[in-house]
């Protein structure tokens, strides 16, 4: 929810509270009530989906920062030590390509965090039958391939969990809009009878009608 919807939300919330103070406001209309109720009912509509519409991104945003911290130390440490058998065997063009620290994968753009670890699994399975004294094993590249996977999974629930947000947030905005109608051309109408009436009542419910500028 953007700040603008926000403070349209806690406008409304002041509306309700407002409401909830004056029950017997509109004791002679069963119309106003009736319209009081389908506002009530329309403000828990909005707060489940914005709810859900927060909620879709956190659980899959914490997941895919884990499996994107594990795979950056597995494939930087790794790829420390193959630099250590590029050096002693004298090739800098190996020691280059597997120059890459705990760092640059964890704070890299995700797509390339996720190409940077293949690159290295893949230069590292090219020599891995010479660096067993250099502690890569075939059991440490298979655990970088599933540190590879578990991110890659990660990354497709993200953006499927960000097509929920986005759908969650397009019903959001569709559901202010039909509560702005619902309040203009009903319930405010219904409070400008009583403003000789109750004054102070309508007052008080210009100010909570009011949305905090941005």
């Amino acid at each position: 929810m953007n700040k603008y919807l926000s403070n349209k939300s806690n406008a409304y919330s002041k509306v309700k509270g407002l409401l909830d103070m004056n029950p017997e406001i509109f004791k002679a209309s069963p119309m106003a009530r009736k319209v009081v109720a389908e506002f009530f009912t329309a403000l828990e509509e909005i707060k489940m989906v914005a709810a859900r519409a927060a909620s879709d991104t956190i659980g899959e945003t914490l997941a895919k920062k884990q499996a994107k911290e594990r795979m950056a130390f597995v494939a930087s440490s790794l790829a420390a030590c193959g630099a250590v058998y590029a050096v002693e065997r004298g090739d800098e063009e190996l020691e280059v390509s597997l120059k890459y620290s705990y760092s640059d994968l964890k704070y890299g753009l995700d797509n390339e965090a996720l190409h940077i670890a293949k690159a290295i699994e893949s230069i590292l399975l090219e020599h891995l039958d010479k660096l067993g004294e250099y502690l890569v094993s075939p059991q440490d590249l298979q655990e970088l391939r599933r540190r590879i996977d578990t991110y890659a999974d990660a990354l497709e629930a993200r953006g499927g969990a960000k097509s929920g947000a986005v759908a969650e947030n397009k019903r959001l905005k569709k559901l202010f809009e039909t509560t702005d109608d619902l309040l203009e051309r009903k319930l405010d109408r219904f409070v400008f009878r009583l403003k000789e009436e109750s004054p102070d009542f309508y007052v008080a419910y210009v100010h909570a009608r009011r949305i905090d500028d941005l």
